[in-house]
């Protein structure tokens, strides 16, 4: 089941990859918490932990803080790719953490009449 997919902003590259809201009714965030760890898997098969914080007062404003950066370094990631995250709906055992993916994605563009227009995404290679 896919969470949210986004295109990647300054600020996902540079600082935190910011989530959609909604997003939030996927992720078991501790009830009272304001913050909590993901092992998610790239499409390499490879395991990343990325925090996910949600701000303590007011609107959550949820992001990938802690790990997030060093994953979009090591995938290369740019202003303008894609990121896609899912949930696996088999969790395995009841009661077992939630397994999350993570797909990244370049976009594929013609030039048509001096403007660029996506015609599909490239899968990124895993590093």
């Amino acid at each position: 089941m896919e969470i949210f997919s986004k295109v990647l902003t300054e600020t996902d590259r540079r600082v935190r990859l910011t989530v959609p809201t909604r997003a939030l009714r996927h992720i078991n965030m501790p009830s009272g918490d304001n913050n909590v760890d993901l092992s998610v898997m790239d499409s390499g098969g490879n395991r990343h932990t990325f925090r996910c914080y949600t701000r303590p007062d007011g609107h959550p404003k949820p992001a990938f803080t802690t790990g997030w950066l060093d994953f979009a370094r090591a995938k290369g990631l740019q202003i303008g790719d894609k990121v896609t995250m899912s949930k696996l709906e088999d969790e395995g055992e009841a009661g077992g953490a939630p397994q999350y993916i993570i797909h990244t994605a370049r976009p594929r563009t013609i030039t048509l009449m001096g403007k660029k227009i996506i015609v599909g995404w490239l899968d990124l290679p895993h590093p």
